[in-house]
């Protein structure tokens, strides 16, 4: 690797002195396990920077065609699906991919809800199943989980990432990707519209965020773990009050708890957790909070605002001491589990109100 790739990369990435060293963390990019490496930093530098003409997803609720339709595909597997794509907003590439699972007693005269969950940056769909164990609760719980692909980072070495600040990273617009993908799940399987949900880690959690700006009235809750928070450019203006659960560990040496001042990275700085937090409360209009509701020490310590518009919640697991991982227990409960009883809360309004 020559020196001029190495000075990319590491202006690239958010590498820090308290994270890990130079030649550890290019170690570790070409890693698949999805928290090992940071998240991409938005560049501006691509011939493809921006989407010539943007696109605007359905933001609101779409009826399934997959309901009135024989399925043929054996239940209780995963499956990897291709889906067209515009080579003008997906940095080159025809076509995109996502994996998922149909629970064993799937039919298709039944509405079933949908887990999306995206990968960390340098992971992918088969490692985000495996690391999550969607599928397996899937089985049990009786909905559709799906782990989208993303598109591989030029920059760095092609390993796979979101760009989850929006059409602005290699002209990549992530919610032409997501609005198809769901058009494509809707038309297979029988897919309860009001009952989409989506989580992730790290720059998937990243991705998250993204997704509840652009596509809150299609996706009816987030819960982002260890995300990278940015800023989106023109802001954050989601069509409705949106329920949040966001999980992120204090001693975070990736994505740090306390965020990334503009001082180290004046183009693109991150936000404290807290900080991200309260702006998803003023943007929910949440009157009370935070409020601790679980308190285990050395631990986790859970936060909510509530009173908000819509009936929505904010809710935090700070994670005490925690780095950069998908913790397999919020509490004493399994992050599956915390995660599904929350989802459950919110359903989107029926199509057509």
């Amino acid at each position: 690797m020559s020196i001029t790739t190495i000075i990319r990369i590491f202006a690239r990435r958010r590498y820090h002195l308290w994270a890990v060293p130079l030649f550890y963390g290019l170690l570790l990019a070409g890693c698949s396990a999805q928290t090992v490496s940071p998240s991409p930093t938005p560049s501006h530098t691509s011939s493809q920077s921006q989407v010539s003409t943007p696109y605007a997803p359905p933001n609101k609720p779409v009826t399934s065609a997959g309901c009135t339709r024989t399925f043929s595909i054996a239940t209780g597997i995963s499956v990897n699906m291709t889906i067209p794509a515009d080579p003008a907003d997906s940095n080159g590439s025809s076509t995109r991919m996502y994996r998922v699972h149909i629970p064993t007693a799937y039919q298709s005269t039944q509405r079933l809800p949908v887990i999306l969950a995206f990968h960390g940056h340098g992971g992918n769909a088969t490692s985000e199943e495996s690391s999550t164990g969607f599928s397996q609760f899937a089985d049990q719980q009786h909905f559709i989980a799906v782990y989208p692909q993303g598109l591989p980072d030029s920059n760095d070495g092609g390993i796979p990432f979101w760009a989850s600040a929006g059409p602005i990273d290699y002209g990549i617009d992530e919610s032409h990707f997501v609005s198809n993908m769901l058009d494509d799940l809707q038309q297979r399987f029988c897919i309860d519209p009001q009952r989409i949900y989506a989580t992730g880690m790290s720059n998937g959690g990243g991705m998250t965020n993204y997704l509840a700006c652009r596509l809150a009235g299609r996706i009816a809750a987030f819960a982002p773990v260890a995300g990278n928070y940015y800023a989106l450019p023109g802001g954050c203006h989601p069509n409705r009050p949106v329920p949040i659960l966001e999980v992120h560990g204090t001693a975070d040496t990736v994505v740090p708890y306390n965020g990334i001042p503009a001082s180290e990275s004046p183009s693109w700085p991150l936000p404290s957790v807290p900080q991200w937090l309260q702006e998803w409360a003023t943007r929910d209009g949440c009157s009370t909070g935070p409020t601790i509701f679980l308190r285990i020490p050395q631990s986790v310590t859970a936060e909510q605002w509530t009173n908000c518009q819509g009936g929505v919640t904010v809710i935090h697991y700070r994670m005490e001491n925690g780095g950069h991982s998908w913790p397999q227990t919020l509490g004493t409960h399994p992050i599956t589990e915390v995660m599904w009883q929350f989802f459950q809360q919110y359903p989107l309004p029926p199509p057509g109100i």
